[in-house]
């Protein structure tokens, strides 16, 4: 089971926008920058899964090492929790940690359904176009 405070860091990249979302994603650099839980942003920069860019008073910049396997797996999950299926393919997946926290996370929203009208992130169903969003 994911933390939290886990579940939280990694939704929140996945829910980054250019501009107008708490954290934001550059696709030139692949910066997320955001006001980051510091214990939790450490915990996964010692792990080597995020590089540090910058922290200016809070106001943290990293890059997510091997990012292509993290948001596919992570949609993965998202995917299989959305069709009422088990954990059981993150074994088989390239990021099985990412692919749990987009399960863990999808289950978590769809407690109370409101919350995905309009919700936009990674490998999530877009409500205005049908789609699929990627980041």
């Amino acid at each position: 089971m994911i933390s939290k405070k886990v579940r939280e860091l990694f939704s929140s990249m996945m829910e980054a926008q250019g501009e107008g979302t708490p954290v934001t994603y550059d696709v030139e650099t692949e910066q997320y920058t955001g006001y980051f839980n510091h214990t939790v942003v450490n915990k996964f920069i010692d792990a080597g899964l995020l590089e540090l860019v910058e922290n200016n008073d809070g106001l943290i910049c990293v890059i997510m090492n091997e990012r292509d396997d993290f948001i596919s797996s992570f949609a993965s999950g998202v995917n299989e929790a959305r069709l009422g299926r088990d954990q059981y393919y993150a074994d088989y997946n390239a990021n099985p940690f990412a692919f749990s926290v987009g399960y863990e996370h999808f289950l978590h929203l769809s407690k109370k359904p409101k919350l995905l009208v309009g919700y936009v992130c990674h490998g999530f169903i877009n409500d205005e176009t049908g789609e699929l969003h990627v980041q």
